[in-house]
């Protein structure tokens, strides 16, 4: 089975629940689009777990891009301000109780971490990204961002054009802007993950999706199949 989640922003304790919902089998894999850091008080202690799983994939978010930037680049105060300025202070005082060793070897997996990745399942073709496909960086790049920094910043909306015959996966962006819930949206070959876990006061959670039957999982709300999610989404 493929499982896809995004954004967890230092929040454990909503991961560990995702992961005892989903049970993931050694054959399993689990994808996670990024954001894990940040925000919430635990996103050092959830790198390293992340890291230790086998069967886990994370892809690069727009706080790992940060972190890596002020961390790598301690002279250039605009990368520290951004950072700082995004909620960063849990995870740098974190990280400078880790070893120096353990210190560079979490640089070094987070400056390895992928963009974006492409998968089939059931023979529907997934890009996963944190922000938005490369496939949109001469479309929709206003901000003229670098093709790096337009991955894991830019922000989509249920306008996107997206590639054509394949099913964008993505997070980032919290859903609450898409379709006033904090659940996974469902637009035209594109689906919203990111249901606002790094903001849980406001009622965000984390949200987690099974691409071979579009099963969600919520730290919050439970287990809803395909036609429940809709239904769901119907009456809030």
């Amino acid at each position: 089975m493929h499982y896809v989640l995004s954004d967890i922003h230092g929040n454990k304790e909503a991961f560990n629940k995702i992961l005892s919902m989903i049970d993931l089998k050694p054959e399993d894999h689990l994808y996670i689009l990024g954001d894990v850091i940040d925000r919430g008080d635990y996103g050092i202690e959830l790198l390293q777990q992340i890291r230790a799983m086998e069967n886990c994939t994370l892809l690069l978010g727009n706080h790992e891009y940060m972190m890596v930037n002020a961390l790598r680049h301690p002279e250039n105060l605009h990368y520290k301000y951004v950072w700082r300025n995004n909620r960063s202070l849990i995870t740098f005082d974190k990280f400078f109780k880790l070893t120096e060793k353990e210190q560079e070897d979490l640089l070094c997996y987070l400056e390895t971490l992928p963009l974006q990745l492409e998968i089939t399942v059931n023979r529907r073709k997934f890009i996963l990204v944190h922000a938005a496909p490369q496939e949109l960086y001469e479309a929709e790049n206003i901000r003229r961002y670098h093709q790096k920094e337009f991955m894991v910043w830019h922000r989509l909306t249920p306008f996107s054009k997206m590639p054509a015959r394949k099913n964008v996966i993505f997070g980032h962006t919290p859903t609450l802007q898409f379709h006033k819930a904090m659940h996974i949206f469902h637009g035209k070959r594109m689906l919203d993950i990111d249901c606002g876990c790094g903001f849980p006061n406001s009622g965000g959670q984390l949200g987690c999706i099974r691409l071979e039957d579009m099963t969600e999982y919520y730290s919050n709300d439970g287990v809803f199949s395909k036609e429940e999610a809709a239904e769901w989404l119907k009456t809030h």
